[in-house]
């Protein structure tokens, strides 16, 4: 697993395409954020990895605990005269934002023979948070609804709930947050059979942590706790078995940090990750596991022109069943944010660990995610961004497959109310030639495809 409970990347199953920093799925919005965490600890963000049950992407960054972004980008920072202010009474602020987009996917399916449909979203959201000279709390509501008006058997809704809050103590800070979230499963993934249509899926999540500082040591420990609940679907016709994936996992860490120089710190992260699987399929063993792993790295800002954070080291995942072999591979979260000019900011991502599959007598799988974007600040209010992203992902004998997508966008903003997006994307997932066969039941993973899908995007806020 990566170092998301704590620097808070996310990735997602999910095909998240972000209209203006594109991940790697549908469109969605990004937003801005705030630091929660003090400035050694958000090393990575990686967006949108399309693993079976990662979830952190779908996570408000906003909200205190689930962390922020790294470094500050043409996209993210402040722009005071178009950003919304949303309504305030008193210490809080009421932000409710509505971003329709209509566009067309030309395979909606993820299959070899594309069948396309336009693309309705609907995504609104409404935050509220208030602030007081030591206390902060924020509170998200998000609905993202997909419509396929020609593939309506594709169609799917999204939901989530998040609530925060962060208290000071001194110098030191703790941290809570706790989440529901209502996801897919879709048939452009990776990791997954040819599903016939989208599976749902539920995630909640509690998670707290409190960050000790002692000049220039700063130790944060933390606990995070997550419930995962499957439904059932279907693949090429046939039931496909979901439900032996719930699971209960419970990962303690440890994040320490050291500023030798200003803006620039040791970091050193340790994690616990202990998964219990409550429903097994018949004659397979479940698939309940340990999984440590430990990294250590750099946060550095070379004076706001380079700001890079990058950790190195070691992950083992052993399995409670001797039926399944231990998994082992060296692991990297990394992040660059280079401004050669105050308009210009290009980010590049770096990440490897290991991943939970859908296959269940594959256990789990390595995925190596590489992502590069640029952003330019064409005028105050118009920004053009150009995007690329790989995902490896390699399982222990049994093949491997790969996701590649690369996009352009522009934002237009016409006020502090209302902003336009347009957005292209190009998609194309490989594996081993074709479908390529995995122990279990349902043996057979999604075949290549590609995919283009463009969107037009109104985003209104107050």
């Amino acid at each position: 697993m990566s170092v998301e409970t704590i620097l808070a990347p996310p990735r997602s199953h999910l095909r998240e395409r972000n209209r203006v920093v594109v991940n790697r799925g549908k469109t969605g919005s990004m937003q801005r954020t705030k630091s929660a965490l003090p400035a050694a600890l958000p090393l990575l963000l990686m967006a949108a990895p399309a693993s079976a049950q990662v979830i952190d992407q779908y996570l408000d960054q906003n909200i205190p605990g689930y962390g922020p972004l790294p470094g500050v980008t043409v996209q993210t920072r402040l722009h005071p005269e178009y950003d919304p202010t949303g309504v305030t009474f008193g210490n809080f602020t009421l932000l409710p934002t509505l971003t329709e987009s209509i566009g067309y996917d030309s395979n909606v399916t993820g299959t070899p023979q594309a069948q396309g449909s336009m693309l309705v979203e609907t995504n609104p959201k409404v935050a509220l948070s208030y602030k007081d000279n030591v206390n902060e709390a924020d509170a998200a509501l998000t609905l993202d609804d997909y419509e396929y008006p020609q593939q309506s058997v594709q169609s799917y809704t999204n939901w989530s709930a998040q609530l925060g809050a962060s208290h000071q103590i001194g110098e030191d800070t703790l941290y809570i947050g706790a989440s529901h979230l209502n996801l897919y499963q879709t048939p452009g993934d990776l990791d997954v059979p040819q599903l016939d249509m989208p599976i749902a899926y539920r995630v909640n999540d509690l998670r707290t942590n409190y960050n000790w500082v002692d000049s220039r040591l700063s130790i944060q420990p933390g606990i995070d706790l997550s419930w995962y609940n499957f439904d059932n679907g279907q693949v090429l016709n046939q039931p496909y078995v979901q439900t032996y994936r719930d699971r209960f996992v419970v990962e303690p860490s440890v994040v320490a940090s050291y500023e030798f120089a200003t803006r620039r710190r040791i970091v050193l992260v340790v994690r616990d990750a202990n998964a219990t699987f409550a429903n097994p399929l018949p004659g397979v063993p479940l698939q309940s596991f340990n999984d440590i792993s430990v990294l250590v790295g750099l946060a550095y800002d070379a004076d706001g022109v380079i700001d890079f954070r990058l950790l190195g080291g070691y992950e083992q995942r052993n399995f409670t069943s001797r039926a399944y072999k231990t998994i082992q591979a060296p692991i990297v979260e990394g992040a660059v944010t280079w401004t050669p000019t105050p308009l210009t900011t290009v980010t590049a991502t770096a990440a490897r660990y290991i991943e939970d599959s859908a296959a269940e007598a594959t256990t789990a799988f390595t995925e190596t995610a590489l992502k590069l974007s640029v952003d330019h600040e064409l005028y105050r209010n118009v920004v053009l961004n150009a995007h690329g992203d790989v995902y490896l992902d390699s399982y222990q004998g049994s093949g491997n497959q790969q996701f590649y997508d690369i996009g352009v966008g522009a934002t237009y903003k016409l006020n502090r109310n209302l902003a336009l997006a347009l957005t292209y994307t190009y998609s194309t997932r490989n594996g081993n030639g074709g479908a390529f066969v995995l122990p279990g039941p349902t043996g057979i993973f999604g075949a290549n495809y590609s995919e283009h899908l463009v969107a037009l995007q109104l985003k209104v806020a107050l």
